[in-house]
């Protein structure tokens, strides 16, 4: 079972947790077990022990995202198979070509422009491997997909529709279904997101839309409304024996990444892969899943340099295929040829290699020695930074944690302020206009957080220390950066003088009380009246007032909020 803890959407989440049952593991890597001895191996294939149950033989461990193929007991037990050394390399993994085709129409670049497909055969799950599919949905949704933008998936009972399936987009009000867990009759693609709990929680997904997307079968009967529900005709139940997966989104390596981690994750469960045939529509045909391992070649001088090792290539090849990877000596003297397993997306430097090897040679093994001058310490400005948040927190708000990639029509058209591209970091080649810039300020951030979880239980109080980039034409780089404080508050009697004495308790626990002002001035943002910049020892640091009811409604909020925004660097 998988517990995702998460504070807020679009904020801080916790890292992920899942629960193991010592005979599915045992079962599943090949070789009798013990908790004793999980407890001391687990850590060294990069998980960390949260819980032992000993009378019911469980473990729950947490796992970092960036190996979102341990979501799974399977993906887990591949990677201890490697440890033990019950099996060594890539792990291989039957695809048997099908006859299924998905037609893409190029109507869908306009809202959603990606689908890769797959056909799971003759499965057979338990309660447990049942309780693995959902989670696992769910948790690539989250790690891989940010929320279901990136990557939406869909799982389906393929005896139910009848291929060739067709993608495309389609006006709000023009189709209708049953959607999955609504109250059991038709409703159209508007109604959903208006009515329906799922369309609810991710309408902003679609948010702009002129057409939706949706996947309809060979007798136009409607698979999914991606990324919001499926429906309720493909419902899998414990008697479904075929599966057709659907992963739709913004990002095609993305999708990619997510359907090979299911499949392969089905396929341990004891299910067959077959392939799809994609036909995008005047453009390409590709065949999905691709499992076709990724090829690198890395210096071994290089991986050495980095672990503080001597070790030879047979040594180097050997920790790699511990870790579940095929490597072998290269043509090219003092290199090696190395083969990635299609489900791991976190391999994208030459550097990540560093960490595999030290893996599959063992952190324990590695000598503990200490360079001189290698004892490390907070620099002031991030013990500045921790000192901050202590304050925050003792004064009852929750921090977040943001993205400094922004969008520059919410930086700056949804606070009301005037937008000057020529003042903005552009990204070149942005993967998508969610990040086109990155953010000059923290206080809209933090609105969009507040917009994510406006149907929380209020008073919503939270802040987020971190970084802005500008422009700077002195610098080396052209841009600087600073690091600043902004806080808000969102409930129906939010005010000037609530944050303004968060703003006095951070002063105060800063010793700072007798050293700052707040002067009156206008801004945009702000309601007039009821704004002020902060003045430190006559330098301004800041701002602080009642955000204005237009910036309210520019992001979709009902109750008043306050707020501040500090520029920490003045205070260092």
């Amino acid at each position: 079972m998988v517990e995702e803890s998460v504070l807020l959407r679009g904020g801080l989440k916790s890292m992920p947790t899942l629960e193991l049952k010592i005979d599915r593991l045992e079962r599943l890597v090949g070789k009798k077990l013990s908790l004793k001895d999980l407890e001391y191996d687990l850590q060294w294939i990069s998980l960390d022990l949260e819980d032992i149950n000993e009378e019911e033989q469980t473990l729950k461990v947490e796992y970092n995202p960036n190996r979102p193929d341990f979501s799974s007991p399977e993906g887990i037990a591949r990677a201890l198979k490697g440890y033990y050394e019950v099996e060594l390399g890539l792990p291989q993994f039957n695809i048997t070509p099908g006859k299924v085709i998905l037609n893409v129409d190029p109507s869908v670049k306009k809202v959603r422009p990606y689908i890769v497909c797959g056909v799971i055969r003759n499965i057979d799950l338990d309660e447990e491997e049942v309780a693995t599919l959902m989670n696992i949905q769910e948790h690539l949704h989250w790690a891989v997909g940010r929320g279901r933008k990136k990557v939406a998936i869909g799982v389906h009972d393929l005896d139910k529709v009848a291929p060739p399936y067709r993608y495309t987009a389609v006006k709000p009000d023009s189709v209708s279904f049953v959607p999955l867990h609504g109250d059991g009759y038709p409703m159209n693609l508007e109604e959903i997101l208006l009515l329906h709990d799922k369309g609810i929680e991710y309408a902003h997904i679609l948010e702009g839309k002129e057409v939706y997307p949706i996947i309809f079968d060979k007798n136009n009967e409607v698979l999914s409304f991606p990324p919001i529900i499926n429906g309720e005709l493909t419902t899998v139940t414990d008697e479904t024996k075929n599966l057709f997966l659907d992963l739709t989104g913004t990002d095609f390596n993305a999708i990619n990444l997510a359907l090979n981690i299911l499949s392969t994750t089905l396929s341990d469960m004891g299910a067959e892969i077959e392939s799809v045939k994609v036909i995008y529509e005047g453009e390409k045909e590709i065949v999905t899943p691709n499992l076709d391992a990724k090829k690198w070649e890395i210096n071994a001088d290089y991986i050495n340099s980095f672990i503080g090792l001597k070790l030879s290539n047979e040594e180097i090849i050997k920790c790699l295929k511990k870790v579940r990877m095929n490597a072998a000596k290269s043509k090219k003297k003092g290199y090696i040829e190395v083969e990635v397993p299609a489900f791991r997306g976190d391999i994208m430097h030459s550097v990540d290699f560093t960490e595999e090897v030290a893996i599959g040679y063992g952190y324990y093994n590695i000598p503990k020695t200490i360079r001189e001058g290698g004892i490390g310490e907070y620099h002031p400005i991030q013990s500045f930074q921790n000192k901050i948040r202590i304050i925050m927190i003792g004064a009852g708000y929750l921090e977040v944690l943001n993205f400094i990639l922004s969008n520059s029509e919410r930086n700056y058209h949804s606070m009301k302020q005037e937008f000057k591209i020529d003042n903005l970091i552009q990204i070149a080649n942005p993967v998508s206009k969610e990040y086109d810039t990155t953010r000059t300020a923290i206080l809209p951030k933090l609105m969009e957080t507040l917009r994510f979880n406006r149907s929380e239980e209020k008073p919503i109080k939270i802040f987020e220390v971190g970084d802005i980039l500008l422009l700077a034409s002195k610098e080396e780089t052209g841009a600087k950066r600073e690091v600043h404080l902004s806080a808000v508050s969102y409930h129906e009697d939010a005010d000037f003088t609530e944050i303004r004495s968060a703003l006095d308790y951070i002063m105060n626990s800063l010793g700072l009380s007798n050293d700052y002002t707040i002067k009156p001035s206008t801004n945009p943002t702000y309601i007039e009246g009821r704004y002020g910049e902060i003045y430190y020892k006559k330098t301004k640091v800041g701002e602080i007032g009642e955000i204005h009811p237009e910036v309210l409604l520019n992001f979709k909020l009902e109750f008043p909020v306050a707020g501040f925004e500090l520029n920490l660097q003045k205070f260092i």
